[in-house]
């Protein structure tokens, strides 16, 4: 059985802050990636950032991304901060065609079938120097990952609007 999960959803929806406590509790995870190939991109003056050119940041996503999952372990439970999958949603979010190679490598890199969501949070949410998108378009990109999640038979699960610690124990619940 495939024990590799997928936390998902929209920017400042709390993903990250779940994945740090999942780790903490001593848990296998993979960390959002994107964060950090904005602020390399912003350190070097290189224009691979999703408000510029996203169709670079998706290729640099996408490779990390397929990394990500080769270099889990196929033996025990493993929670990734997005999938390859999201890297899709936001190309189609911005009107952006997805090549053959993408949709392929969504096929050869399968995640469990059972993917969280986190869903918006307006209270929680925030901008900052490498999550520039307003609320609206929070809202649609969450609308993007969830139509294409289940466009690929992902059953999505949403995380409710707790604590950290209580979506955590939510999600742990969940596993099949």
């Amino acid at each position: 059985m495939n024990q590799k999960y997928i936390i998902t959803g929209a920017p400042g929806t709390g993903k990250t802050a779940i994945i740090n406590l999942l780790k903490k509790e001593g848990h296998s995870c993979a960390e959002e990636i994107s964060r950090t190939i904005i602020a390399q991109q912003i350190a070097s003056g290189g224009d691979a950032l999703p408000w510029k050119n996203l169709a670079a940041f998706s290729q640099q996503v996408i490779a990390l991304r397929k990394a990500q999952h080769t270099n889990a372990p196929q033996d025990k439970t493993y929670f990734f901060d997005r999938g390859i999958i999201d890297v899709i949603a936001y190309l189609k979010h911005d009107d952006l065609s997805v090549n053959d190679d993408t949709i392929a490598m969504v096929k050869k890199f399968p995640y469990n079938k059972t993917v969280f969501y986190t869903p918006i949070w307006e209270e929680i949410y925030v901008t900052d120097t490498e999550r520039k998108e307003d609320i609206l378009t929070a809202k649609n990109i969450e609308k993007s990952l969830l139509t294409t999640y289940e466009s690929f038979g992902y059953t999505l699960v949403e995380v409710p609007k707790l604590s950290v610690s209580e979506r955590t124990a939510f999600i742990l619940s969940k596993l099949k």
